[in-house]
């Protein structure tokens, strides 16, 4: 059984506890001076006491459609191979209801998979409701789709985090859906990323399965997992299909010439996670970043799928559209 907090209780110790430490922080030596205070204290916020009044917002569940990734699969909208890849307890087992932003994502972006032209999506839905879900299932869904690189060269997917902090979980969520294949693989780019295998020995960073880049120079394919020197130009090691950073990261990534390698016309999609901490100034300066990103990639903004999401990003349907619109510059 969980255990349930009770907000009405937690606020009557809170107030109790601040009330006693109050008191004996400020010790009264009279009586009925003491008895004043812990009356105005244990009152309400407005009239001097100690803690505010409760606030309640109703948190309403996404809602379920009827559609599993089986059923997907069936009407041809996902990879056959991706959906038994995935169909276990710690990814998304194939007959487990997706909630229906989920379902609209995968089923939309499906129509665009093998056209020229992608679509751009932004995806609002409460904390706890698979946000992640409705970018990761597309993506790989597009990735999984593409026969692979041809002539193309560089990453075929960026997503972008505004901060280390909130990357970690999803990374660890991704290389688990990814264990176990070889066709996909991830890298995590960020200033604490090894540059080789000896700083990584040094470092003490786990090893990774192969789905996984574990180095700077690995995911170059200057080195192989094992910190082996590759022949410049050899086809043994190819660049990782998904990149994991920061906005911070990206620009030095753009700037710097050792990080060439990870852009070229392979970017199939572009996706940003907690959209709305890019506001004012910032979203600007992102706006410009993947412009940026795109021109260096050889793309057209209309030829990549791009998909932004966040739990308490606000508007009406038009203030959010015309934000998607100039975010991503289609």
């Amino acid at each position: 059984m969980k255990a349930q907090l009770d907000a009405l209780s937690l606020v009557r110790h809170l107030r109790q506890r601040l009330v006693d430490f109050g008191l004996d922080n400020n010790y009264m030596r009279d009586p009925q001076l003491a008895g004043i205070l812990r009356e105005l204290w244990n009152g309400p916020a407005s009239a001097g006491g100690l803690v505010s009044d409760l606030w309640v917002e109703a948190a309403f569940p996404a809602k379920q459609s009827d559609a599993s990734l089986r059923s997907l699969t069936s009407d041809g909208l996902f990879s056959s191979s991706l959906c038994q890849h995935l169909n276990r307890p710690a990814a998304v087992p194939s007959d487990r209801l997706l909630y229906q932003h989920q379902h609209e994502v995968i089923r939309f972006c499906a129509q665009f998979n093998k056209a020229n032209e992608k679509p751009s999506i932004l995806v609002t839905a409460g904390t706890g409701a698979g946000k992640t879900e409705s970018f990761l299932l597309p993506m790989l869904n597009l990735l999984s789709d593409d026969t692979g690189h041809g002539d193309s060269s560089g990453m075929q997917c960026l997503i972008l985090y505004p901060m280390n902090a909130l990357v970690n979980d999803q990374v660890d969520r991704l290389y688990g859906w990814l264990e176990g294949q070889e066709r996909l693989r991830l890298f995590h780019f960020t200033s604490e990323t090894p540059e080789n295998f000896r700083a990584g020995e040094r470092d003490n960073v786990p090893q990774r399965k192969p789905c996984r880049v574990r180095t700077r120079r690995q995911a170059r394919g200057l080195e192989d997992a094992r910190g082996k020197s590759v022949a410049h130009g050899s086809s043994s090691i190819r660049v990782p299909d998904i990149i994991i950073t920061n906005y911070s990261m990206l620009e030095y990534m753009l700037c710097r010439p050792q990080d060439s390698v990870f852009f070229g016309k392979a970017l199939k999609c572009v996706i940003l996670d907690e959209a709305h901490l890019y506001s004012g100034a910032l979203a600007g300066e992102i706006t410009l970043l993947l412009r940026r990103l795109l021109d260096r990639c050889g793309r057209n903004a209309s030829e990549v799928l791009q998909i932004a999401t966040s739990a308490t990003l606000g508007g009406t349907d038009e203030e959010l559209q015309q934000f998607g619109a100039t975010l991503f510059s289609k």
